[in-house]
């Protein structure tokens, strides 16, 4: 996929976690399909019945798994493990090297699947994907070493991605919503992500929630980026996260430029919300590097960040400066926020 900024056509204490963060669940009224280590998830998945739940035990599995009905996927937390091998289900409907892939078509999603507890790591593309999904839930997921995305939907609707762990995902982000005018209110909350490229990424959505994150050691923290497609980016929230030293070093590569030391980053977008956040010592030397920082949207419309609000988050050894407007609009509100420096003066 590649798709950053571009228009769209300790892991053992993480891993001990995933056992017990989620409550275990079950889809009301379906049947139980139990899955051991040698055989098929795909095979169950292509037998079980809408609403029906999948349980994987604790072993080894191969991915390329395609989703198309509402199933409740679940394995035993760190001890269930999907990795590459065996037949690419996803290739079928063309959107090979990933782990899970839930498909839908344009006017008929694919609603309410859920994918819980269990590792899914080392995929040439995305951990899970989901396109044209309603209701898609990941839930304690480890998303590991991925060469795209950890976690990521495209053109889809009222996702709810929580408690995940995304590490080391190479190219991308390890959260991503995408390319819908209106997610409905996709929540991205209490997740850590950690060592990709983006910790979590809203490029081209509007309606998103991000709250309650733990979002470090990334080239850049949080992006919100509007990249000159028609209904650009906006409305989205994202509040008491915690977002620090996403100082790692990402080359330009394609339309998408160098990344580093950017905790929560504009390129566009409007009316969005930037409050309570907790934004530490991202720091870096590039033009984007900084606390919160506001840019024009991408070419070529360069459109201006505007309307945003941006209140009484604590920033705090960020550089160059804790807050930089650069956004070609005068719109933009700073309310309330602690910090220390700022371009140009007075932010704080």
């Amino acid at each position: 996929m590649r798709r950053i900024i571009a228009a769209s056509v300790g892991t053992g204490v993480v891993l001990a976690g995933l056992a017990t963060i989620a409550p275990a669940g079950q889809a009301a009224g379906g049947r139980t399909h139990v899955v051991r280590p040698g055989h098929s998830i795909q095979a169950a998945v292509n037998r079980a019945k809408p609403g029906d739940t999948i349980r994987l035990k604790a072993g080894h599995y191969n991915g390329g798994v395609l989703v198309r009905k509402r199933l409740t996927i679940r394995g035993e937390g760190n001890k269930t493990i999907v990795r590459p091998g065996g037949r690419d289900h996803c290739a079928r409907a063309k959107v090979p090297g990933m782990g899970f892939c839930v498909v839908g078509w344009t006017n008929r999603p694919v609603r309410g699947v859920t994918i819980q507890q269990l590792v899914v790591r080392d995929f040439r593309g995305t951990g899970v994907f989901g396109y044209y999904t309603d209701r898609m839930k990941v839930q304690a997921v480890l998303a590991k070493r991925n060469g795209e995305y950890g976690i990521a939907q495209y053109r889809s609707t009222r996702g709810r991605f929580v408690w995940n762990w995304t590490l080391d995902n190479r190219d991308d982000a390890g959260l991503y919503v995408g390319d819908i005018a209106n997610a409905y209110g996709t929540e991205i909350a209490s997740n850590h992500s950690t060592g990709n490229t983006l910790g979590v990424l809203v490029r081209h959505a509007r309606h998103v929630k991000i709250h309650h994150n733990s979002i470090t050691n990334n080239c850049t923290g949080i992006a919100l980026v509007d990249d000159s497609q028609a209904s650009g980016q906006g409305h989205t929230k994202v509040w008491k996260n915690r977002v620090s030293m996403n100082n790692k070093f990402c080359e330009a590569h394609g339309p998408v430029p160098a990344l580093s030391g950017t905790g929560i980053l504009f390129f566009g977008g409007d009316h969005n919300e930037i409050v309570k956040n907790t934004v530490h010592r991202n720091r870096g030397e590039l033009p984007y590097s900084g606390g919160i920082v506001l840019f024009r949207g991408t070419p070529p419309r360069n459109r201006p960040a505007h309307h945003n609000l941006i209140k009484a988050n604590h920033l705090r050894g960020n550089q160059p400066y804790d807050l930089v407007n650069n956004s070609g609009s005068n719109t933009n509100r700073f309310r309330g926020n602690t910090c220390g420096t700022s371009s140009p003066n007075g932010l704080c």
